[in-house]
């Protein structure tokens, strides 16, 4: 029951900011906050993993945001804050999981089109949808 719903706030998290990010090349900052709150007190009131891990799986997200501020948003930091609320919620090694598949599914969907011409090398691409994808992808694996 408990992995239900950590999956749905996933789930829903990413699909509304993957959405938004698809649309507007951002995400939502309430959103974020709200998601975080609840990850955060859904971990405390069913203890379904000890803080280390909900605090590795957010260090991904910061390290994403320190990665984001030393490449002047090669990365944005919409996405370095969506994986730490993430993390909250899935752990350190599912987020990075999550973010490989992301990254994975990004990499072969743009090569595509970048061979199809569709995209540039300087193109810049929205994270959250790929993110979604993989998530969906792992529901299923």
């Amino acid at each position: 029951m408990q992995e239900k719903i950590i999956k749905s706030a996933v789930f829903l998290l990413l699909l509304v900011n993957g959405i938004l990010d698809w649309r507007k090349g951002e995400v939502s900052l309430v959103s974020l906050v709200l998601f975080g709150a609840a990850g955060i007190g859904l971990n405390v009131w069913l203890g379904y993993q000890s803080f280390l891990e909900a605090a590795g799986g957010a260090g991904l997200g910061v390290l994403l945001l320190l990665t984001a501020f030393l490449t002047r948003e090669a990365i944005g930091f919409g996405d370095g804050l969506l994986l730490l609320v993430t993390g909250i919620y899935l752990g350190f090694w599912e987020n990075l999981n999550l973010l490989f598949l992301g990254a994975v599914l990004s990499a072969v969907i743009l090569g595509a089109g970048m061979l199809a011409d569709k995209v540039k090398l300087k193109d810049r691409v929205p994270l959250v949808p790929f993110l979604l994808l993989g998530f969906i992808g792992r529901l299923f694996l």
